[in-house]
């Protein structure tokens, strides 16, 4: 479990009290296959209650660079090595309640590995076309915001190089 944590500041002259998830940073990655696929996950969220389309994702361990997090989580989730890793930027995915960061990074020259699932979690691997992954978000059959925020990127940039 995430712990909450407390901040005290003064704004404008006021004394507040603020509660948030402190939380580590995450490592969210787009696994492109040499044939141009991006590997997406159907993963079972218990929160939701419900099987849900994302990128492969994880936190970060103590002390843990964010690149061998995300080198980690392709591999644990997916079963593929990135060669190649690039990140291409963070963001803030609920500033109002959590510090968490999410990273997000490109992972190309894919080659297999060995796929070690987390207890507990129920996943399946999906590879898609760009166009059938932007095709899924219009269709609204992604809500995940990492991976939303990575096929915006996409669409406006196309596949990284």
């Amino acid at each position: 479990m995430l712990p909450i944590a407390e901040r005290r500041f003064t704004v404008r002259g006021r004394e507040v009290t603020h509660w948030f998830v402190d939380s580590p940073r995450v490592a969210c990655v787009i696994p492109i296959l040499p044939d141009g696929r991006i590997l997406l996950e159907r993963q079972y969220r218990a929160a939701l209650d419900s099987w849900i389309l994302e990128l492969p994702a994880g936190k970060a361990d103590p002390g843990e660079e964010l690149e061998a997090c995300a080198r980690r989580e392709l591999e644990e989730e997916t079963g593929y090595r990135a060669r190649s890793l690039r990140e291409l930027f963070w963001f803030w995915p609920a500033p109002g309640y959590s510090n968490e960061e999410i990273h997000l990074f490109v992972a190309r020259d894919l080659e297999r590995g060995e796929r070690n699932l987390d207890p507990g979690e129920e996943l399946e691997v999906e590879p898609l076309t760009l166009e059938a992954f932007l095709a899924a978000v219009e269709a609204g059959r992604i809500h995940d915001g990492k991976t939303l925020l990575a096929a915006a990127h996409l669409r406006l940039h196309g596949l990284p190089g």
